[in-house]
């Protein structure tokens, strides 16, 4: 069931119209407004019409009736007719616009709220069936009767940027096709290896020198648990944390206008322990080699963007990593980097994605945003103000 706080909806029956005797009532000059009988057409490259009534707000909308309101063009040839007998003025439609688009800037932000927080864990097929879902169940009942009650006009609104928001959300993904995952990246610079203490070899056998002369082969296995799957980290560990957990700030993914993707400083620990070896600083967070790909909205790519960015420079004061290697932990742990083919189109768009996704911390005035925003500070090419 979608849309359980919505007011003027119940999720069986749809739009309510119970208090309709308070408030004028549309129709066209054609007779009573028709609920659209044909099912969602999902092969149409873009079936809604772009409205754009109130000082250049656009909005995009598939609901027949009230394409006949939005497009009427005034006196003269003025198509609605308001409780079965006068033309509706200009101004009146517009009225009925600001509260529609009201609608339509809510049910936009609150998309992932609506399509509920498991959509993000799932796989592609299975995702593309919720999408689908989804629309239809919005399609079905996104019907205006003609009764222009604020509310009514406010979860219309609501329904349509849903539909449209998810029908966006289908056409990018409905032409993938699963893929399997990157195997995490290996062989990041430098490599430090500290001196084992000198041990004296035990005296052997002579007949067991000539047998141990050629070294053991090394079984593939021994050698992937050798490799490093993390960045060494020599910047304090407890500031990169703080810097990391802008992604628990509530108010700054609804900002953002997306769902949050992390709930507790644990997972955030859990995270930064598979991206960076804070080797000597591991009370903040275990290092740990076990891969994990969080599947997150595509709306988070600029403040990884950031968050990456920042801590390479700011790492890069101690130890000089290249760039490219923060990038290839994007690309293999974070979905909203499936779209880039390559890491060095990571590199390349880096520094302009960081630079939108400070303007939203600064915005943010919750706690985890005010500390990041600290931290993010400290980077001196940033030249960011107190």
């Amino acid at each position: 069931m979608y849309f359980l706080n919505l007011k003027a909806f119940h999720p069986v029956a749809g739009i309510k119209t119970d208090n309709h005797n308070k408030y004028p009532f549309l129709e066209s000059t054609d007779g009573l407004f028709e609920p659209d009988e044909f099912e969602f057409n999902f092969n149409r490259p873009f079936p809604f019409e772009r409205i754009e009534l109130n000082e250049g707000q656009p909005f995009y909308v598939s609901e027949p009736n009230l394409l006949k309101v939005f497009k009427n063009t005034g006196f003269g040839e003025n198509q609605i007719l308001v409780n079965n007998i006068k033309p509706i003025k200009e101004t009146y439609t517009k009225e009925l616009a600001i509260l529609f688009y009201d609608g339509y800037s809510a049910g936009w932000s609150q998309f992932y709220n609506e399509i509920g927080q498991t959509f993000l864990s799932l796989e592609l097929e299975q995702k593309k069936q919720a999408l689908k879902d989804f629309i239809t169940y919005c399609h079905t009942h996104l019907y205006f009767e003609g009764f222009a009650i604020p509310e009514v006009l406010y979860a219309l609104g609501y329904l349509q940027a849903s539909l449209v928001k998810g029908f966006q959300e289908y056409s990018n993904i409905k032409s993938l096709k699963e893929k399997k995952q990157v195997p995490p990246v290996v062989k990041v610079y430098p490599v430090v290896k500290v001196p084992e203490p000198e041990v004296k070899p035990e005296p052997v056998a002579e007949v067991d020198i000539e047998r141990k002369s050629e070294p053991e082969p090394i079984s593939s296995e021994t050698e992937v648990k050798n490799l490093s799957v993390n960045i060494p980290l020599q910047y304090p560990a407890a500031e990169i944390f703080d810097l990391w957990c802008a992604l628990l700030d509530t108010q700054l993914c609804q900002l953002m206008q997306v769902s949050q993707a992390f709930k507790s400083e644990n997972e955030i620990k859990a995270m930064l322990g598979r991206l960076f070896n804070a080797e000597g600083q591991e009370e903040i967070w275990p290092v740990s080699d076990s891969p994990y790909y969080h599947q997150m909205a595509p709306g988070y790519q600029n403040l990884l963007c950031l968050l990456m960015h920042a801590t390479y420079k700011l790492n890069a004061t101690y130890l000089r990593v290249p760039q490219i290697k923060y990038c290839e932990l994007l690309k293999t742990n974070f979905s909203p980097f499936d779209t880039y083919e390559s890491v060095g189109d990571i590199q390349r768009n880096m520094t302009k994605k960081k630079d939108s996704a400070i303007e939203f911390v600064q915005k943010s005035s919750g706690a985890y945003a005010k500390k990041a925003y600290e931290v993010i500070r400290k980077v001196p090419t940033y030249l960011l103000k107190p």
